[in-house]
C-alpha cells in the first residue's frame, strides 16, 4: 500500500477526504494547527514553510497530495508568500530530494477566477487570477509544472470548483464536486500512468456546468454525483445571488476590492 503525505490535512476538504483515501492508502497527514485524527493515520504537526518541516514530513512517501494554504478573497499577497509559495516550493523541492515522483496540488478555479462564467473554461484557459489567493494557485501550477518538466514528478493540478458538502446557490451549483468525486480524481493523480502535468477541473456532474473537464474525461474520470441532487435546504436560485458575480468563474473574488499587496495601506 502506497503511503501518501496529506497537508490541511484539518482543513475542510481534508477532513471530507481522508476517510476515503485511506482505503487506498496508508495516510501520513499534516496541519499547521492542532486537528483531530483518525485511526490508521500518522500525524505530524508544523509549517511547511519551514523547509526542514517539509522534508522530515515527505520522509518515506510515495506521494503528496497538497491541499495547505491560506484561502479567502481579502487576504494581501504578504499574507500568502509563507503558505502558498513558500510551502509549495518546499514540498516540491523535497519531492526532487527524496525521490517522490507523484505530486497532487489543490489548485482552484480562482486561478482563472476573472474570466466569464459563459466562456467554457478548460485546461488551456488564460490565467487570470481574480484575487491575491487566485495569484498564489497560478503560481503553484506554474511551479508544480517547472519540477514535472525538469524532474519528471507526475503532478495533477486540481482546480477545485466548489467542495462544500451541500450546494448551497446556483453559482456554486455549476461547479460544485462530490468528496467521493474529488477523491476520485486525487486517486488519478497519485496512480493514473498518463499523468504526467495535467490541469482538471474538480468538479460532480453540474447543470450549466461552467468548466470542459475534457482532460479529466480523456483520463477516464467519469463523475457519480450530480449536484443538483445534494443542493442545501437553503439553496439560493439565481434570482437571488447579485449579478456581478454571476458573472465571473471567480465570483465576489472577482468583483470584491483587492486588497493592496503589503496589506494596510502600502
Amino acid at each position: 500500500m502506497k503511503t501518501i503525505l496529506i497537508t490541511g490535512a484539518g482543513g475542510n476538504v481534508g477532513r471530507l477526504l481522508r476517510p476515503l483515501l485511506r482505503e487506498r492508502y496508508s495516510l501520513k497527514v499534516t496541519d499547521i494547527a492542532d486537528f483531530e485524527t483518525n485511526a490508521g493515520e500518522t500525524s505530524i504537526r508544523g509549517d511547511l514553510a519551514d523547509r526542514e518541516f517539509c522534508d522530515f514530513a515527505a520522509h518515506d512517501v510515495d506521494g503528496i497530495l497538497h491541499l495547505a494554504g491560506l484561502v479567502g478573497p481579502g487576504f494581501s499577497f504578504e499574507q500568502t508568500l509563507d503558505p502558498n509559495y513558500r510551502a509549495v516550493l518546499n514540498l516540491l523541492e523535497s519531492c526532487r530530494v527524496h525521490g517522490i515522483k507523484r505530486f497532487v496540488f489543490a489548485s482552484s478555479h480562482h486561478a482563472v477566477g476573472m474570466l466569464p462564467s459563459d466562456a467554457n473554461v478548460h485546461e488551456e484557459a488564460p490565467i487570470v487570477p481574480d484575487s491575491f489567493y487566485g495569484l498564489s494557485k497560478a503560481f503553484g501550477e506554474a511551479a508544480c509544472a517547472m519540477y514535472a518538466h525538469r524532474f519528471g514528478i507526475a503532478t495533477m493540478l486540481l482546480r477545485i470548483g466548489n467542495a462544500d458538502p451541500l450546494v448551497v446557490d446556483a453559482r456554486r451549483e455549476r461547479m460544485w464536486t462530490s468528496a467521493r468525486d474529488l477523491a476520485s480524481l486525487v486517486e488519478m493523480g497519485l496512480d493514473h500512468p498518463n499523468v504526467r502535468c495535467d490541469i482538471v477541473y474538480a468538479s460532480s456532474d453540474c447543470p450549466a456546468e461552467m468548466f470542459n473537464n475534457r482532460r479529466a474525461r480523456s483520463l477516464g474520470y467519469r463523475p457519480k454525483d450530480n449536484a443538483r441532487d445534494n443542493r442545501a435546504a437553503n439553496f439560493k436560485g439565481r434570482d437571488k445571488l447579485p449579478p456581478e458575480q454571476m458573472a465571473y468563474v471567480g465570483g465576489h473574488f472577482a468583483v470584491n476590492e483587492l486588497p493592496k499587496p503589503w496589506g494596510g495601506n502600502q
